[in-house]
């Protein structure tokens, strides 16, 4: 298990949707507009494939035809204040989310603003409300197929004591042997020790606040010097956890 601390700055991530409950198909009475606003407004959302940048488009059928590429799901949080129905198109707008973990519990940041542009089918209210489940994830459901590998563990225990017995079950299932250094004068493992260190990057989000914190992270090497196994114990939010992932392979591969 190795502890990535980001110094610069500032940065501390469950994988928890912020709304919970369904999301009601609209009748057929009333405007859609009013509908809409009405199922949706104030409910804080998360995007499907979470798509990062301030302006995005998507088609009749809910497929992205302009926008910034995907991110990380700790980013892509909405809070939805608006939505503009006409005969062309959908307009939503909202404040884009962070997601900071304390103390184990996720806390949403203001990261800036965003508005979205689905282009309307001329169909009925109900597939125009069904339009949203293309855009947005369903309010419980499973993020695990949706996520990067090193994101599975976070999701197996409430907090980095369960994690870690979690990830230890696993290598024991892989029967993967630990490699241990014995001290000659005592035949007692060593400890490890560092020799090669690189500060992850922050995101511009956690670094324009200022965050601070710590992710705990499990890695296996191999014989090679590859990592072949990453996990993420204890996660910082913010798109953090991803930064430092990525420089604990840069580390490994490059020692």
């Amino acid at each position: 298990m190795m502890r990535i601390p980001f110094i610069s700055r500032s940065c501390s991530a469950a994988i928890v949707l912020m709304y919970v409950g369904s999301i009601p198909v609209c009748g057929q009475t009333g405007s859609v507009q009013d509908q809409l606003n009405s199922t949706y407004k104030g409910k804080i959302l998360l995007l499907r494939n979470f798509y990062s940048g301030s302006e995005l488009q998507y088609d009749q059928n809910g497929v992205i035809v302009r926008g910034a590429g995907s991110g990380p799901w700790t980013l892509a949080y909405v809070e939805i204040t608006g939505v503009t129905v006409s005969e062309q198109s959908i307009e939503i707008v909202g404040n884009r989310l962070g997601t900071l973990f304390q103390n184990g519990k996720p806390r949403p940041v203001l990261i800036g603003k965003l508005k979205i542009r689905i282009s309307r089918p001329a169909s009925n209210v109900d597939t125009v409300a069904a339009l949203f489940s293309k855009v947005f994830i369903e309010p419980g459901e499973d993020l695990r197929p949706l996520l990067p590998d090193y994101w599975k563990y976070y999701q197996t225990g409430t907090d980095l004591q369960a994690r870690s017995a979690a990830w230890q079950a696993d290598l024991d299932k892989s029967k993967i042997v630990p490699l241990r250094t014995a001290i000659p004068s005592t035949g007692a493992p060593s400890a490890p020790k560092a020799v090669r260190t690189q500060d992850p990057r922050y995101t511009k989000e956690a670094a324009s606040h200022h965050i601070e914190g710590r992710s705990v992270l499990g890695v296996v090497v191999d014989g090679t010097g590859t990592a072949v196994e990453i996990g993420i114990l204890e996660p910082l939010g913010m798109g953090l956890d991803e930064q430092a992932v990525l420089a604990l392979a840069h580390i490994i591969r490059e020692s």
